[in-house]
């Protein structure tokens, strides 16, 4: 009895699924092979689910990987928020090295220190001269040390340059090296007087070269002149400044650079003579230019009327 039960089931679910699937034998016969091998139950395994259940399914997938991407999202956008938060704090956190200096703790004040150590120390000479004068002794003490290593360091840097120098006079990239070097040198207050002076007379020297080789260098005019009146070499200061003004006749800081001159040689006559030059050129003044010219207006006004009186 129980034989011909089993037949009848094999029978059917022969004719049943064949029917269904008569377009696709392979379908066929899977399905076939899994109710015949688990009777009953074969109707309940995957394959058997409708079409309708796979959607629902790939659809509860498809947003379950949704939501989790979506959550990857906010995981990542909020890590780059915390990210971007930290480093905002960090940069906050940055404060000015004098005060840091004159505020801070001494862990502070040490760290500031250690980390000029570290670097460049020539761009911080101003704040490490500071700190030699600080409370702290610590900190007085990597100042000084810092201080000494930058000295040491332009000392060992002029002497191969000087070299350079001698051996070719006339290479622009040279001199500019060399002129900056010992500008340098002269504004970090490891000088005394005498031997300012002397490093002040090899500068001029060496931006007069920098000023025939490349006279466009207006910076190079500027200083030289700055440099002559310091060490009181007039006439050296007015025929650098007439060049300057040859060289660059629609720059207004040639024009001040020569009135500079006459002023500190007391020449009026030629400082007047300067600033009409400047009042009848086309440059557009600035503030300082035209305060300078309605200074020495007045002073000429001034003078015809004492000498009218």
């Amino acid at each position: 009895m129980l034989e011909w039960v089993m037949l009848l089931y094999m029978a059917l679910c022969t004719v049943v699924i064949g029917y269904r699937h008569r377009r696709d034998k392979r379908e066929a016969v899977v399905r076939i092979v899994l109710v015949v091998g688990f009777p009953i139950v074969g109707f309940m395994l995957p394959a058997f689910r409708t079409e309708r259940w796979h959607q629902r399914s790939d659809s509860r997938h498809e947003r379950a990987r949704s939501e989790l991407f979506e959550d990857i999202l906010v995981e990542k956008a909020t890590l780059t928020n915390i990210v971007s938060k930290l480093e905002t704090e960090k940069e906050m956190n940055i404060v000015p090295l004098e005060e840091a200096l004159l505020v801070n703790d001494l862990s502070t004040r040490r760290r500031v220190m250690i980390d000029l150590l570290k670097q460049d120390s020539l761009d911080y000479l101003e704040v490490l001269q500071m700190a030699v004068s600080n409370e702290d002794t610590e900190t007085s003490h990597y100042a000084v040390s810092a201080i000494m290593e930058v000295k040491r360091k332009i000392v060992i840097n002029l002497q191969e340059l000087a070299v350079k120098f001698e051996e070719n006079k006339r290479d622009a990239h040279v001199l500019l090296a060399y002129s900056e070097l010992l500008k340098s040198y002269m504004r970090s207050g490891f000088l005394d007087e005498r031997t300012r002076i002397k490093y002040s007379y090899t500068y001029s020297n060496v931006l007069k070269l920098l000023i025939e080789v490349a006279p466009e260098s207006a910076e190079a005019y500027a200083d030289k002149i700055k440099t002559d009146l310091d060490l009181e070499e007039f006439a050296e200061a007015e025929e650098t400044a007439q060049m300057y003004l040859k060289q660059f006749p629609l720059y207004e800081d040639a024009y001040l650079s020569l009135i500079n001159v006459y002023y500190t040689m007391r020449a009026i006559d030629k400082l007047k003579l300067t600033l009409m030059q400047l009042r009848q050129s086309p440059i557009r003044l600035s503030n300082q230019a035209l305060t300078v010219v309605r200074f020495w207006s007045e002073e000429k006004v001034d003078e015809k009327s004492r000498s009218q009186t």
